[in-house]
């Protein structure tokens, strides 16, 4: 089966103050360790962004989404599902550089015990949506969900319905927010 990796980078950043995937993290961009971590786990990479003067050169396929709205992940995901040919879709937000290097490996060994068409990561007691393996059948049932209004990944999985794949590091699944945020996890 083909796995493509969707790295979602298209927010606001509101709380970073710039876009969170031209933030500098430990010597290259914070997007850069997600394209590292996300690379050798699926076929082929590509990245969602709204903002045409980025400076994102990683070699990839940049695919935008269908409004300039920033209307959330969600948008990231129906642009990508529909732009992007492959069965499953790895997804990841741009803010999150510790992701496991075995994270599609461990999701994808779920399908064989599931009917799920999105299989998600948790840690703790949180499950982690944004980081989940995504079928691309669900993209009618996407379309529908953002027709009528609605937002939220987590509403949007519940609609679906998807299965959970714990994961024992927590840290892995850590997304940066805030420039304060950002330093703290330099230094760790």
């Amino acid at each position: 089966m083909r796995v493509a990796g969707l790295i979602i980078a298209g927010g606001k950043s509101s709380r970073m103050g710039q876009p969170k995937h031209s933030v500098q993290f430990s010597g290259k961009y914070l997007i850069n360790h997600v394209f590292d971590r996300l690379k050798n786990q699926v076929d082929r990479v590509f990245i969602n962004i709204n903002d045409d003067n980025n400076n994102i050169d990683l070699g990839t396929k940049i695919i935008k989404d269908k409004t300039n709205a920033y209307q959330g992940p969600l948008a990231g995901l129906q642009a990508g599902l529909g732009q992007i040919d492959s069965q499953w879709l790895q997804i990841a937000p741009c803010d999150t550089p510790f992701l496991p290097l075995n994270l599609t490996k461990t999701l994808f060994a779920t399908l064989k015990k599931s009917d799920k068409l999105i299989i998600v990561p948790s840690s703790g007691n949180r499950i982690h949506p944004t980081l989940g393996l995504i079928h691309e059948s669900v993209l009618p049932l996407l379309n529908d969900f953002l027709n009528k209004g609605h937002r939220g990944f987590i509403h949007f999985i519940e609609y679906v319905g998807y299965q959970e794949v714990p994961f024992q590091d927590e840290k892995a699944f850590i997304n940066i927010n805030t420039i304060k945020e950002l330093k703290k996890y330099e230094k760790n």
